[in-house]
């Protein structure tokens, strides 16, 4: 009996280690399918968020209502609250499963400082909050880590220090010491002078949607992943994340990491950059205005793109910005611009690596365009590296505003940009209203609302005069890019060059073809083609009319120079054949990108006797050729032919 009870007893406890066995496997299935659930729901719950809060951004940039401003600053603070929540969860589910990956490379400290100061910058200027920085001069500038992990848990305690503080001030560490000829350890912390924590909350401080004591948090505190994500990501990477608080007096969190040696050279004096650049920032006052200027700004970093623009939005500059090498040799395949700033540190294709591939870039007009390097590196010998890679000119992060316009009255054709100690100012008011009066009259029956025009062009009536003149050239030549995007059912180019007229019609108060050209540009790039078909031909009468019109009102007001430009004498005779025998020299030399002989020969073209279709195909040409646009200057010529 008792042999028969030891088995029985044996069988039982193997029955257990069995069952125990199934429930552990059925626990990690379930976990693990719970993972999976999570992350991909967390992917797909991203893009309609991106879309909605994309669509969100036209509403805040177009609308002129100040109620349906307020409702869409609303949707982006909650849209982004959300977004932030599932990206958290999606990495927190990542390290869950063991399957954050770690990714080493090559960084910059400059270029990684600049981008986390520039991510919270709008916060502490919301709030009033200074930033200090005590970053060491010596630390070596480039390393090797998995800096995608390092600049989110940086960002992360940045964030939460801006977001628990009230008034004073952040402060952000960066120390280093040696280890090894190729090793130091790198010391981070980011102290605030914010409402600190409880000791005994502590132990709730990482842990998941852990609300600490509401008494010495802020009232728009949530609970959330963010600070148990950096925790992780901390152990991950070998160091080990710590806290210093006192209630009432603010917070310090701090770490230390190995990072590789790539480069010993110093980093420099970060700080004076820094300085420099917020000096310059709130001293702002714009040199010039150029509204048919075009800038392509290329940086992987969506608050770097937003300082930029944010920085020329005064100048009027018509601005479009790609967030990787990729997408700004896209968008040179449909767009000519006179000016390209590129940021050197970007993932998959770097700056330089960018730079080339645009030189080589089959049929790219802006082959030869000016290339200013956006780079954060500040060492000795960057410039003359710049310059030696093909680079025009170079500017440091963070952007000193003074500068980069500066650059750009450099680099910039001289035709587009107006510089404002040019302008005049009319002493007599009185006769300020009168002409404006005046052209209100002319100009207002064709669709312009010159007020507005006015206003963007910093009330100077010489400057919009001016600008009318360009505008008048442009509208056949976006026409022609337009008809042709829409021949080859290209809606992304049609999409870029649409919103383009836009801005140009909006900067010289054409409000009704702003505001039809912004119809298309939603169709557009929502890849309605059969609806941009349909609408189309609307957008291209009404350009056409206001081309007539607007000519029309030009010829009236400059009526001595139309007539001696067309009645000049000592023209040359030419034939129909030789005359067309020119034309193809001239494409010739407009396909090879040959700036300077193309202009000789259009200098040429000039003297010769021609109807006035053929003066009016010249004038069109040599325009495009001034704005590089040499594309659009050889569909013009081969129009003829």
């Amino acid at each position: 009996m008792k042999e028969k009870g030891r088995k029985d007893s044996a069988a039982s406890k193997q029955d257990d280690r069995q069952t125990n066995k199934e429930l552990e496997e059925a626990i990690s299935a379930a976990e693990s399918a719970r993972d999976i659930f999570l992350m991909n729901m967390s992917h797909e719950l991203r893009t309609p968020i991106n879309t909605i809060l994309g669509l969100n951004e036209l509403i805040l940039r177009e609308s002129q209502e100040d109620a349906i401003k307020e409702y869409a600053l609303d949707i982006r603070q909650a849209g982004n609250i959300l977004l932030t929540l599932v990206s958290d969860i999606l990495d927190y589910t990542k390290l869950q499963a063991g399957k954050m990956e770690l990714t080493d490379g090559i960084y910059d400290i400059s270029s990684l400082l600049n981008d986390l100061i520039n991510g919270v910058s709008i916060q502490l200027r919301k709030k009033k909050l200074d930033l200090e920085l005590d970053i060491a001069r010596d630390i070596p500038y480039k390393l090797s880590g998995d800096e995608i992990h390092i600049r989110q848990i940086i960002d992360n305690l940045l964030s939460n220090a801006v977001k628990y503080t009230e008034r004073g001030k952040v402060t952000l560490h960066l120390g280093w010491t040696k280890i090894s000829e190729d090793e130091i350890e790198i010391e981070l912390a980011v102290k605030d002078t914010g409402v600190g924590i409880k000791e005994k909350d502590f132990e709730k401080l990482f842990g998941v949607f852990q609300r600490m004591d509401t008494l010495t948090r802020n009232t728009n505190d949530r609970t959330g992943l963010g600070l148990a994500i950096t925790n992780r990501l901390v152990e991950l990477l070998g160091g080990r994340l710590e806290v210093q608080s006192t209630r009432g007096k603010g917070s310090t969190f701090s770490f230390k990491l190995v990072q590789k040696v790539v480069d010993p050279a110093p980093l420099g004096d970060f700080e004076k950059q820094y300085s420099e650049s917020l000096h310059s920032a709130n001293n702002y006052k714009n040199k010039f205005i150029a509204p048919m200027g075009r800038v392509l700004i290329v940086d992987d970093n969506a608050m770097n793109l937003a300082v930029a623009q944010g920085l020329l939005k005064e100048t009027r500059l018509q601005v479009d910005v790609a967030n990787s090498g990729e997408k700004c040799l896209e968008l040179l395949r449909r767009k000519t611009y006179h000016v390209i700033c590129l940021d050197h540190m970007m993932p998959v294709m770097d700056g330089v690596e960018t730079l080339h591939a645009i030189r080589k870039l089959e049929g790219n007009p802006s082959a030869n365009t000016p290339v200013i390097a956006l780079t954060a590196n500040a060492v000795a010998g960057a410039r003359e590296y710049y310059l030696k890679e093909g680079f025009q000119d170079y500017l440091t992060k963070p952007i000193d505003a003074d500068k980069f316009e500066t650059m750009l009255i450099e680099y910039l054709p001289d035709n587009v940009v107006y510089l404002n100690q040019d302008r005049t100012s009319d002493e007599d008011g009185q006769q300020s209203e009168t002409e404006i009066s005046i052209m209100e009259s002319k100009l207002s029956g064709i669709g312009f609302n010159v007020r507005n025009g006015l206003k963007y062009m910093g009330n100077s009536l010489a400057l919009y005069d001016k600008v009318l003149h360009d505008f008048h050239l442009i509208l056949q030549e976006k026409e022609d890019a337009l008809r042709d995007f829409l021949k080859k059912r290209d809606m992304p180019g049609y999409a870029i060059i649409v919103h383009s007229l836009k801005g140009n019609a909006r900067n010289v108060g054409a409000d009704d073809l702003a505001d039809e050209a912004f119809e298309l540009e939603k169709m557009s790039k929502g890849g309605q083609l059969e609806d941009v078909e349909v609408r189309s031909p609307i957008l291209f009468n009404l350009m056409k009319s206001m081309r007539r019109d607007l000519k029309n009102y030009l010829d009236s007001e400059s009526p001595a120079q139309e007539e001696s430009s067309e009645s000049e004498d000592g023209k040359l005779s030419i034939s129909d054949d030789e005359w067309k025998q020119a034309l193809k020299e001239l494409a010739g030399r407009l396909d090879d990108f040959d700036g300077d002989s193309v202009n000789e020969k259009l200098k040429e073209l000039k003297r010769y006797d021609r109807p006035e279709s053929d003066k009016k195909m010249l004038r069109l040409c040599e325009k495009a050729v001034k704005d590089y646009a040499y594309d659009i200057a050889l569909e013009v010529v081969n129009a003829v032919l």
